[in-house]
C-alpha cells in the first residue's frame, strides 16, 4: 500500500508540476501578445480587453497541463518502474510524453467532438517530459554527490 500511495503522490506531483508549466507557457504568451498589441498596435488595440477570460485560458491551460502530467507519470511509473534513472534514455521519455498529450487530446476530443491542438500538446508533451526527467537526473546526481561528501560544503573544501 505504501508503494501504491507513492507512486499516486509522484503522478499528482508532475501533474501539478507540468499545470503550472503549462499555465506559466500560456500566461507568457498572452502576455507577450498583449504587449505586442499595446506596442506596435493601434492606439485603441488594448481597449475591451478583459481580464477575466484571459486567466480562464491560463487556468484552462493548467488544467489540461495537469491532466497530461498526470498521463505521463501514470504511464511512465508502470512502464519504467524497474529501471534507474541513468538507465533511462530520453528518446523514450519524448515518446510517454508524446502519449500523455496525445492522451489529453483523446480527452478533449471525447469531451468537445474536435480534434484541438494535437500537434500543441504533443510538442508540450514532449518538452514537459524530458525536462521533468532531465530535472529528476540532475537531482538525484547532486543527491549522489552529497552522499559521498555530506560535510565537504560545511568544512569549506
Amino acid at each position: 500500500m505504501n508503494q501504491f500511495l507513492r507512486r499516486i503522490r509522484g503522478i499528482v506531483g508532475t501533474g501539478l508540476a507540468w499545470a503550472v508549466g503549462w499555465g506559466g507557457l500560456f500566461g507568457a504568451i498572452i502576455l507577450g501578445f498583449i504587449l505586442w498589441g499595446a506596442v506596435f498596435g493601434p492606439d485603441d488595440a488594448l481597449e475591451g480587453l478583459e481580464l477575466f477570460p484571459l486567466l480562464k485560458m491560463v487556468y484552462g491551460a493548467g488544467q489540461v497541463g495537469f491532466l497530461g502530467g498526470c498521463a505521463f507519470g501514470a504511464v511512465f511509473s508502470v512502464l519504467e518502474r524497474h529501471k534507474n534513472l541513468k538507465e533511462i534514455t530520453f528518446k523514450r521519455v519524448a515518446l510517454w510524453g508524446v502519449l500523455g498529450g496525445l492522451a489529453v487530446v483523446a480527452l478533449l476530443y471525447a469531451i468537445y467532438g474536435t480534434p484541438i491542438g494535437v500537434i500543441t500538446y504533443g510538442v508540450l508533451g514532449i518538452g514537459s517530459a524530458t525536462g521533468t526527467v532531465a530535472l529528476a537526473k540532475r537531482a538525484d546526481r547532486k543527491l549522489i554527490q552529497a552522499e559521498d561528501e555530506p560535510l565537504a560544503a560545511l568544512e569549506g573544501e
